[in-house]
């Protein structure tokens, strides 16, 4: 009999964001199991996740992260965190090292121009995963292939209110008509297929800070930049996250696979 391997794979997900206090990313990452195999793989994959969710604050995020790695020593990372008005998850491809200092954080502070010259000034201005991640998003989608999220109240919609906060009078106009896609879309039938995508667009906010902090952390760690950052929409009931941690799972397991091709 084949011996299984090990591999470790860290989790995280954002704390409160905004005006959403339950942020799904992290009922998310909480929910994960310990441990996922895979039937054709010879490869058993812990799965590590902190016990608290990682504050939306750029000097949390720059010193909690690579702390998590240096202690953890994770074959692969994955960031989980909330995309306003998207109604489909999706993995990004990397992220930049500069714009982070247009929009405050929830400790209502930027990282400055000033800062990110000092600490990066010699880095590469943008930074993506060493994870073949077209690969693994055409695994992630056939493994997802009849998962579905239940219909959605009207009413309700993916963070309307954040995205105005954020964004201003015209964020919150395209995060309406999103909403009103998303409550339509859910109202064709009983359970909508999810959708998941490959993108690259993880944004000049705390997501793609944490992103390009972690692919650098990685890169001088372990000489790769196995990481990734998973976009997750608006999940607000119970049913809905659980949907998520499945999605999330079999988003894992097809990271693991390419890892083990690498």
């Amino acid at each position: 009999m084949t011996e299984r391997k090990q591999a470790k794979v860290l989790i995280t997900g954002f704390g409160p964001f905004l005006d959403i206090l339950t942020n799904p990313a992290w009922e998310v990452s909480r929910r994960l199991p310990p441990t996922l195999t895979t039937p054709t793989s010879s490869t058993t994959t812990r799965l590590i996740v902190p016990d608290f969710p990682i504050p939306a604050k750029y000097h949390d995020i720059l010193t909690t992260t690579p702390a998590l790695i240096k202690e953890h020593n994770p074959d692969i990372v994955v960031h989980i965190g909330l995309a306003h008005g998207r109604t489909w998850f999706a993995v990004e491809k990397g992220a930049q090292k500069e714009g982070y200092h247009e929009v405050l954080d929830m400790g209502r502070k930027v990282f400055t121009r000033a800062e990110n010259k000092k600490l990066w000034g010699k880095e590469v201005g943008r930074l993506e995963s060493t994870l073949e991640l077209e690969v693994a998003v055409e695994a992630w989608s056939e493994e997802v292939r009849g998962v579905g999220l239940p219909p959605r109240d009207s009413s309700s919609g993916p963070g309307v209110g954040g995205e105005a906060k954020e964004r201003g009078k015209k964020g919150k106009q395209k995060t309406k008509e999103a909403a009103d896609s998303y409550s339509n879309a859910k109202g064709k039938s009983a359970r909508e297929q999810v959708d998941v995508r490959l993108s690259d667009d993880v944004g000049n906010y705390v997501c793609g800070f944490m992103y390009y902090v972690s692919l650098l952390e990685m890169q001088r760690s372990t000489g790769r930049m196995d990481t990734v950052f998973f976009h997750v929409p608006y999940l607000e009931s119970e049913e809905e996250v659980l949907v998520g941690v499945r999605v999330a799972e079999a988003l894992i397991r097809a990271l693991v696979g390419v890892w083990e091709e690498s």
